[in-house]
């Protein structure tokens, strides 16, 4: 690409729990990857959310069995073809293993020459900057994930926390040795068409401390792409390779098949940037793995994105979105609560009503879903 010129490709969400499928494992994931990666065209780096965590023999028989833990050897098979410049460890089901299930993860992430960022031994550990050079510039990754369950705190392994004030500092920091600084977030909820509003303005407001991109996850559907003064905030990739046929969760929720590849091309002007992107749409089949679509369906895939990213400029349809979706979030939790009293588990009813005033991600759609969705 050259000197002044750099690309990134960006996937969304990748579980390879369906590695316990004897079939998977056996169909592997070369061809598809290949035509997809035709389909790409040059890239500089590639860069995707690894939500799951892996595991070996020296892990503990409670390691392995949990549903996001995946075979370190049956991993590598999937992983190798991709080729990825790096993978963001800050998510929910990272840390699903524990301690040992990290220390196993970053183990064969090391092993396979992928470098991840998100997630650590310790805080400091996981909110560590990753540095990569490519094309004579230096590129820093700064991510952070809002499940403050899974918080990496002095002494406890976990997250990088979405943190306002502390990703304010880290990303000023990553500025301060690169010449270009990509956050990356796992955060909101799930299976909803657009970000809250406390994302929109967190993602600005990162903007405004020196970030040139914010690429996000964890809705597991895709949302729109915006511009703020000149950056580039994503809002939602998606699922990429993920179980969904025979996965309940996922296939009762609408468009979790749907999903693209983000490439972004930077051109450096100095010290100022430039920053245009294109979407390739993939879809996922039944066998859990993402193809390439053509012709009609990649026009309307492509419309569709444009479609979603076109809400958020509407602050009326924004509104209305926003709080549909806090008013789901509602109905979900208050039958989930209900159903335990029923079932006379006083303990846990009492927990899913008391988790939406302490915990903050919490309180946030509370809050958009009391206001109308205005805030």
């Amino acid at each position: 690409m050259g000197a002044n010129r750099l690309r990134i490709a960006f996937i969304g969400d990748v579980c390879l729990s369906f590695l316990r499928d004897a079939e998977s494992r056996a169909h592997g994931f070369s061809d598809e990857w290949r035509a997809i990666r035709c389909e790409l065209g040059e890239y500089d780096l590639l860069i995707g959310n690894l939500e799951c965590y892996l595991v070996g023999p020296q892990c503990s028989e409670k390691a392995r069995v949990q549903p996001m833990a995946v075979s370190a050897d049956a991993a590598g098979s999937f992983l190798d073809p991709i080729t990825f410049s790096a993978v963001c460890l800050a998510n929910n089901h990272s840390v699903d293993g524990g301690s040992e299930g990290v220390s196993a993860t970053l183990k064969r992430l090391s092993s396979l020459g992928i470098p991840s960022f998100g997630v650590g031994a310790n805080l400091d550990e996981a909110e560590k900057t990753l540095l990569v050079e490519s094309n004579g510039r230096k590129i820093a990754f700064v991510s952070a994930c809002d499940k403050s369950e899974y918080y990496a705190t002095g002494s406890r392994y976990g997250v990088a926390p979405m943190v306002r004030r502390r990703l304010g500092r880290r990303i000023q920091s990553a500025a301060s040795q690169s010449d270009l600084v990509v956050v990356v977030l796992h955060a909101d909820l799930e299976f909803s068409d657009v970000p809250g509003r406390w994302r929109r303005r967190l993602c600005r407001w990162l903007v405004d401390q020196g970030a040139h991109m914010v690429i996000q996850h964890h809705p597991h559907v895709l949302q729109g792409i915006e511009f703020h003064k000149g950056k580039l905030i994503a809002y939602s990739l998606g699922n990429f390779l993920f179980r969904i046929q025979g996965n309940r969760y996922q296939e009762s929720h609408a468009s979790v098949k749907d999903s693209m590849v983000l490439v972004v091309d930077v051109q450096f002007c100095g010290t100022a940037t430039e920053i245009v992107y294109r979407i390739v749409p993939v879809h996922i089949g039944d066998d859990h793995l993402p193809r390439c679509v053509t012709g009609l369906a990649q026009a309307h895939a492509i419309e569709e994105i444009h479609r979603l990213s076109s809400i958020l400029t509407n602050k009326k349809s924004y509104r209305r979105a926003w709080f549909r979706r806090c008013k789901a979030e509602a109905i979900i939790r208050t039958r989930s609560a209900c159903y335990a009293f029923a079932k006379g588990q006083f303990v846990r009813g009492v927990l899913e009503i008391w988790t939406l005033f302490a915990r903050q991600e919490d309180r946030r759609w509370v809050v958009g879903l009391l206001s109308f969705g205005y805030i």
